[in-house]
C-alpha cells in the first residue's frame, strides 16, 4: 500500500515537471556557450537561409533598389485645372442635344438612386404645378465655356411661351447656381421676386455639408418658391398660361417666406362662423357676470335671534361649535366662517 502511494506521488511530480518544461524554451549547453560568445542569434532560424548567411558573413551587404525602380519619376500633386474644364464628350449633351427629362447629368455626378429620386421629384413638380423646372448638373469647380450660356440655352432649346425655369447647378457649390426663366414668366413676375426664389434656395442648401443633400434641399426650396410665384400671379389677376398680360408693380406685396396661417383660417367658412359667434357670446357672458355680482352686492340677510335657557341668570350660546354672532349682515352666512364671539377676541 505504501509503495503504491509513493509511486503515484513520483509519477505526479514527473508529470508536473514535464508540463512546466513544455511551456518554456529549453537551451542546451552548446547553444548557451554560442550565445555567450556571440556566435548564436536567437530566432535566426525564422529569418531564412539567406538572412542567416548575411548575418554570419563579416561584410555588411547594402540593400540597393532595382535601377528600374530608382528611375521612376515622383508623382506630382494633381492640379485642379482638369476639373474646371468640361469634357468635349459632354458638351453636346449639355448644350447641343435635345431635351431629355428634367434632370441633365451626363457626367453622372449623382449616384443612380440619387438621380432617380431627383428625377421623380422634378416630374411630380411638373405634373402638379405650372412652372416647370429643369436642372443641369455640373461639378463645383467646372467653368461654363465662354461660347455657351444659360440664357442662350433657354432661348435655343425651350419654347418662349412655356412657363419654365432652368437651373445650372454646381455640385458642392450652391452659391454658383444660375437660374433663368422663360419669357412667359419674365413678363408677369418682377426681377426682385425671381431673385428672391434663387436666394432662399441657396441659403437653405448651404445649411447642409453633403453635396447630394444640398441638391435635395435646393430643389425642394426652389420648387416651393416657384409655387409661391404662381400663387401671387394668380391672386393679383395675372396668368402664366397666356391671356391677359400682368406685371407686378412696386406696391404688390412681397413673396412671403412662410404660409400665412391667419389667411388660411379666415378663408375657412366654419372657422369664420365660429369666430363671429364667439365675438357675440363673449361680451354677453361678461355682461351677465357683472349684473349678477352687482345684485349680490346689495343683498342683505336677516338672522333670527334664538332664545336659549338661562345659566346663572345670563344668556349662553348653543354650545361648542355654535355661532353666537355674524360679522356682516350683507354677506352670506356660508361665507362667514368666523364663529368666535366678539368678547373672546378682546381678551
Amino acid at each position: 500500500m505504501t509503495l503504491s502511494v509513493c509511486a503515484q506521488a513520483l509519477r505526479e511530480d514527473s508529470l508536473l515537471e514535464k508540463d512546466v518544461s513544455d511551456g518554456l524554451p529549453e537551451w542546451n549547453d552548446q547553444e548557451l556557450e554560442a550565445l555567450e560568445a556571440g556566435d548564436y542569434v536567437p530566432g535566426s532560424s525564422l529569418m531564412g537561409k539567406l538572412a542567416r548567411e548575411i548575418l554570419d558573413s563579416e561584410t555588411q551587404e547594402v540593400i540597393v533598389l532595382d535601377p528600374a525602380i530608382q528611375e521612376l519619376p515622383e508623382e506630382e500633386p494633381k492640379s485642379l485645372e482638369w476639373s474646371k474644364a468640361i469634357g468635349e464628350e459632354y458638351l453636346s449633351a449639355y448644350f447641343r442635344g435635345g431635351i431629355d427629362g428634367y434632370l441633365v447629368d451626363p457626367q453622372e455626378l449623382l449616384a443612380t438612386q440619387e438621380f432617380r429620386d431627383r428625377e421623380i421629384f422634378l416630374n411630380r413638380h411638373a405634373k402638379d404645378f405650372i412652372i416647370d423646372c429643369y436642372f443641369y448638373l455640373f461639378d463645383g469647380l467646372q467653368e461654363i465655356p465662354e461660347e455657351e450660356s444659360l440664357e442662350a440655352l433657354v432661348e435655343s432649346h425651350f419654347e418662349k411661351d412655356n412657363p419654365l425655369a432652368v437651373v445650372f447647378y454646381f455640385m458642392g457649390n450652391p452659391r454658383r447656381s444660375q437660374l433663368v426663366f422663360s419669357n412667359r414668366v419674365l413678363d408677369v413676375v418682377r426681377l426682385e421676386e425671381r431673385e428672391k426664389v434663387l436666394r432662399l434656395a441657396i441659403e437653405d442648401a448651404l445649411e447642409k455639408s453633403d453635396p447630394a443633400s444640398q441638391l435635395d434641399i435646393f430643389s425642394i426650396k426652389l420648387s416651393m418658391g416657384l409655387v409661391k410665384l404662381e400663387e401671387i400671379v394668380t391672386k393679383e389677376g395675372g396668368s402664366l398660361l397666356g391671356g391677359e398680360k400682368f406685371v407686378m408693380d412696386s406696391k404688390s406685396r412681397q413673396l412671403p417666406d412662410r404660409t400665412n396661417l391667419w389667411d388660411k383660417l379666415t378663408s375657412n367658412e366654419w372657422f369664420s362662423n365660429t369666430l363671429v359667434g364667439l365675438s357675440f357670446l363673449g361680451p354677453t357672458c361678461l355682461l351677465g357676470i357683472w349684473v349678477r355680482r352687482s345684485r349680490n352686492r346689495g343683498k342683505t340677510y336677516v338672522f333670527p335671534i334664538a332664545e336659549g335657557s338661562g345659566l346663572l341668570d345670563a344668556q349662553h350660546g348653543a354650545g361648542v361649535g355654535g355661532v353666537l354672532s355674524f360679522v356682516s349682515a350683507t354677506a352670506s352666512p356660508s361665507s362667514q366662517t368666523q364663529d368666535v364671539p366678539d368678547y373672546l377676541q378682546k381678551i
